[in-house]
């Protein structure tokens, strides 16, 4: 005789996914696609401590770049932030991926109000499948109009996503990051 199932911890009787069982998965793939990159989320969540900073970075994740219904959830990368702020963030980036070189140029006017030609510009290469991010080791400023990098060995033969923020002289105001793309 057959045993007929009344409780489940992970489902509704009526067949519907446990709403529990779903926001864990969310904040799991959240942290799993940001733990590598927390080092620029400590810097660009501002204001906060590090692990505050980190928890705002993944309740933004979850709300704003995990997409799809369960279980088929995917993290869209164009939506997610890795620094947030007031700073304008460099316009009109153009990347270019040569094997292992990584250049982004981009316009280097800025408007007095939000952003000055010695703000820093960082470019951050992340590939989430080998939970491996690097940015720029050498310092680039807004008016310089270009970076170029020598991706790591680590991502030398593997897609990067790319991602792109300027910070203040006093590495105290950030723009938010833009994604520029997978190369």
């Amino acid at each position: 005789m057959r045993m007929l199932l009344i409780s489940e911890r992970n489902s509704r009787g009526n067949g519907e996914v446990n709403g529990r069982l779903i926001n864990q998965t969310r904040l799991s793939m959240a942290v799993r696609f940001l733990s590598p990159l927390r080092k620029i989320i400590a810097m660009g969540y501002g204001r906060h401590n590090k692990k505050s900073a980190f928890n705002m970075a993944v309740a933004d994740l979850m709300h704003n770049a995990i997409e799809g219904l369960y279980p088929a959830l995917t993290v869209n990368p164009q939506k997610v932030r890795l620094t947030k702020g007031g700073l304008l963030c460099p316009r009109r980036p153009s990347p270019l991926r040569i094997t292992d070189k990584l250049t982004v140029t981009f316009d280097p006017e800025f408007d007095e109000l939000s952003g000055f030609g010695d703000d820093e510009v960082i470019v951050c290469a992340y590939n989430p499948d080998i939970a491996v991010a690097g940015i720029n080791e050498e310092k680039c400023l807004r008016r310089d109009g270009a970076l170029e990098l020598q991706l790591p060995v680590q991502l030398a033969d593997t897609p990067v996503m790319v991602y792109l923020f300027a910070r203040d002289r006093s590495a105290k105001r950030y723009a938010n990051s833009a994604f520029l793309g997978v190369f």
